[in-house]
């Protein structure tokens, strides 16, 4: 694969751009939390926010950190799993990432258009309207490179914050006499309620690990990833915890709490201008992770070109920016073809999808462990066994917490039977991938990580 990661390449992503597109791919601010306290209500939004980022955040930001260190690479957790269980396996881990991030991708468009409609209306034309030219407006951007991204990452991340530090500046009295809406924690459809309110959690506190794709395109990623984890892991449970708490703090009731929610409870608190800021920052919000997002998930297509699955020409780059241009149109094209679908089936298909293959990755940081035990001072998470096996299983506890929802509602049934059948055709895909265009070259004299050598030394 073409070497992309010079120590002081223009087109990289230095540390501080590193942070907000971080923050952006996994976060972005608290748009977009409102369904699930729609869901489950105020206490179990709240538990739920506080606890996940240790039980889903922490370990997947650690082991992340961990195997970016050790394997510096574009393509990022398809070469962690495939070095540690296969070609199979690692065609599995790409495979799962493109399901769900093609439902994620859907997403923001919505979210864009739903937020702005709070400050401009908009019929439903008008929405797919503005969710088109959001896309290929975000398509244009990483056409120009990696480091316009994460420039304009940068100002954008302090657009979108803005609104909630004034929210939570205007409602911190509100802590301090908190009386949060009548409702218990645990009600008549608990594992219904659970299910529905974790899924939603997950899918805003999920991402740690999707910037390794781009991992070549980062200064030092050995050195600069743990870094920006360790500086986003805080700002992002902060900017879920507190917006959330000053906003619940005094409601009366939850029941209506929806995607956009916070704009209305901004106009509550402090006035109609706050409430049209906070529809215009869920506009960006959502523009912002989009095209941040759009960074790792374009270079999908271009390594498993390169990898032999799909058409030599989508692992091309423009030589101009360096970036995998027909890679990135083809993403545009689809993920257009993809905004009328709906918002709380798209999370819960994205859940299934994205924390199936976080296990696979959590095998390979097992693997790994014991394939290169010895790291020359690159970043490993201590603690020995114990907490090595404690990271890998907190996730899947949390994912196993969902399934209630499967068990409680018919719908949701529907949408697991309809995620497993997806997930079950990756072997009759892969075949035919491989069949059509040949698979990576079998080389077991020269492993994975033997051509990928580290750069950049360890912390």
């Amino acid at each position: 694969m073409r070497a992309l990661n010079s120590r002081r390449n223009p087109r990289q992503l230095g540390l501080l751009s590193l942070i907000c597109v971080m923050f952006l791919v996994v976060s972005g601010g608290a748009y977009g939390l409102e369904d699930a306290v729609g869901i489950g209500g105020a206490r179990m939004a709240l538990l739920l926010c506080a606890v996940v980022p240790f039980t889903l955040s922490l370990p997947t930001a650690l082991m992340a950190a961990e195997l970016t260190a050790l394997i510096p690479a574009e393509g990022g957790f398809y070469f962690w799993v495939k070095d540690a269980f296969g070609p199979f396996a690692g065609f599995l881990e790409a495979y799962l990432t493109v399901l769900y991030s093609g439902v994620d991708m859907a997403l923001y468009p919505v979210l864009f258009a739903t937020y702005l409609g709070f400050v401009i209306p908009l019929g439903l034309s008008g929405q797919i309207i503005v969710g088109i030219v959001m896309v290929w407006l975000s398509g244009v951007l990483n056409l120009m490179g990696v480091r316009l991204v994460g420039d304009a990452s940068v100002a954008l991340t302090s657009i979108l914050i803005a609104p909630f530090v004034v929210l939570v500046v205007a409602g911190l009295p509100r802590l301090f006499h908190c009386h949060l809406p009548a409702g218990p924690l645990v009600g008549n459809d608990f594992f219904g309620a659970l299910g529905g309110t974790l899924s939603i959690i997950i899918w805003n506190f999920a991402g740690w690990e999707n910037l390794s794709v781009v991992a070549a395109e980062i200064e030092q990623p050995a050195r600069n990833y743990i870094r920006a984890v360790a500086a986003t892991l805080p700002l992002v449970a902060l900017g879920y915890l507190l917006p959330l708490a000053v906003s619940l703090c005094g409601a009366s009731r939850t029941a209506q709490w929806q995607t956009g929610w916070f704009a209305e409870e901004g106009r509550r608190l402090a006035g109609p201008w706050l409430g049209a800021a906070i529809g215009i920052g869920g506009a960006v919000s959502a523009f912002a992770i989009f095209e941040a997002a759009m960074l790792w998930v374009s270079r999908l297509p271009f390594v498993l070109a390169r990898e032999r699955y799909l058409p030599q020409v989508l692992g091309n780059l423009w030589s101009e920016h360096e970036t995998p241009a027909r890679s990135i149109l083809l993403c545009c094209f689809i993920f257009t073809l993809l905004i009328p679908l709906g918002f709380v089936t798209l999370i819960l298909l994205d859940v299934f999808f994205y924390m199936f293959a976080l296990i696979l990755e959590m095998g390979a940081l097992v693997r790994l462990r014991r394939l290169y035990s010895t790291r020359d001072g690159l970043f490993k998470i201590g603690g020995g066994r114990v907490v090595l096996w404690l990271v890998a299983a907190a996730p899947v506890a949390t994912w196993i917490a969902t399934f209630g929802l499967a068990l409680a509602e018919t719908s949701a049934r529907r949408d697991f039977f309809i995620a497993i059948a997806l997930a079950a055709l990756a072997g009759p895909v892969y075949l035919a991938l491989h069949r059509r265009y040949g698979g990576p070259p079998a080389d077991p004299r020269e492993p994975q990580l033997v051509r990928r050598p580290l750069r950049d030394g360890g912390l």
